[in-house]
């Protein structure tokens, strides 16, 4: 019989004796003598292609991603978000000490007033295109009431300290023409980044040039759909009231725009059956013509 193989002998080798300790690093199976190079991190990023990059499981567990966007980029979403909504809140802050003031009905039409108010409808609207389900709504509201509507209350309590064709009448008028033009241009816009048709509601909608072809779809969600025809409703709203507030000045009549913007208005949200903006503006009459029968 052939004798005990000897502590450490290698069978096939020819080689007898304890095996010899292995080099530092020595991989085996390898072939490869030598030190192990660095060891990865845990957590190794997956490359996504377009020169992003995905954090691992343990990350995506720590932030969930239902969209199915890189976290890396729904971080930076949330964190541009956020920038947004504290400037939102400064600028709003500053409006606020200068509405307090007891000359207010002179100082909101100074440049660099209406330069802030701008710079917060700015801000606004970034709001409301970035994170349309939770800030959306409240953009919309911020932006009315902090850039239009305070101001046109302000006017209209000081109505005595406002002469005819003064200064202050003239930034008043230009106020609420502006406020037209940007509502306008905000509806037409709202209609082509979600595809919306509302061609059975308006008489007066986002049209394509045939010449560039039509946008590529948006991909949105349900409630961004929602919000996005809602929101065309309140810019009708707000177009009507805008109006409505032109026709109390001298030598401007249009009552007939603001029902024209009211009935269009419901047409977009029948289920709403009320008009003028909730809170803050007077019912106009045409809203009883549109009222909901008792269930």
């Amino acid at each position: 019989p052939d004798p005990a193989p000897a502590p450490g002998h290698r069978p096939g080798t020819g080689t007898e004796g304890p095996d010899p300790a292995p080099a530092p690093g020595h991989r085996p199976g390898t072939g490869t003598e030598g030190p192990d190079p660095a060891p990865a991190p845990a957590l190794r990023p997956r490359h996504t292609g377009g020169g992003r990059t995905r954090p691992g499981p343990a990350a995506a567990m720590n932030h969930p991603d239902p969209d199915g966007e890189p976290d890396g980029e729904s971080d930076a979403k949330l964190l541009h978000t956020k920038r947004l909504y504290r400037a939102v809140v400064e600028a709003v802050h500053r409006l606020d000490a200068i509405v307090s003031n007891k000359m207010a009905y002179r100082e909101v039409f100074k440049p660099e007033n209406i330069s802030l108010r701008n710079r917060l409808r700015e801000l606004c609207v970034k709001l409301m295109f970035l994170h349309a389900v939770d800030y959306g709504r409240k953009a919309e509201e911020l932006l009315w009431r902090k850039v239009y509507y305070e101001v046109i209350q302000l006017v209209k309590t000081n109505k005595k300290h406002i002469h005819s064709r003064s200064a202050l009448e003239c930034a008043y008028r230009t106020h609420l023409i502006a406020g037209i033009g940007f509502y306008q241009h905000l509806l037409l816009y709202v209609q082509s980044h979600y595809q919306l048709e509302l061609h059975s509601s308006i008489d007066w909608t986002h049209v394509t040039d045939p010449l560039i072809g039509r946008r590529k779809l948006v991909t949105a969600s349900g409630k961004e759909m929602e919000w996005a025809q809602m929101a065309c409703h309140r810019c009708l709203m707000y177009l009507g009231d805008l109006a409505r507030y032109q026709n109390e000045l001298s030598g401007v009549d249009t009552e007939q725009l603001a029902e024209r913007f009211y009935h269009q208005s419901l047409s977009v949200a029948p289920h709403v059956g009320e008009c003028g903006v909730r809170g803050h503006s007077e019912p106009h009459p045409v809203a009883a013509q549109h009222e909901p029968p008792p269930p």
